[in-house]
């Protein structure tokens, strides 16, 4: 996903807060929903914890990712 197809809901870790429940979008890939665990005062790093037995995951802001977010 490209900043051309961020939409209302779809954005960057600049417009997320913690607890946020968020589609990730990485390198092209979907990797799955997750709440938003903690992030830097400016969004440029992201902390996501997924499902499952999978550990929280950081995002940079050179990663490119991207957020739905759910409800």
């Amino acid at each position: 996903m490209n900043t051309d197809e961020m939409t209302d809901t779809t954005v960057d870790g600049t417009a997320l807060w913690q607890g946020q429940e968020v589609r990730v979008y990485a390198a092209g890939c979907d990797l799955g929903t997750g709440l938003v665990d903690d992030l830097t005062v400016d969004g440029s790093i992201v902390w996501i914890v997924f499902g499952g037995a999978e550990p929280r995951r950081m995002f940079l802001e050179e990663d490119a990712a991207r957020y739905t977010v759910l409800g």
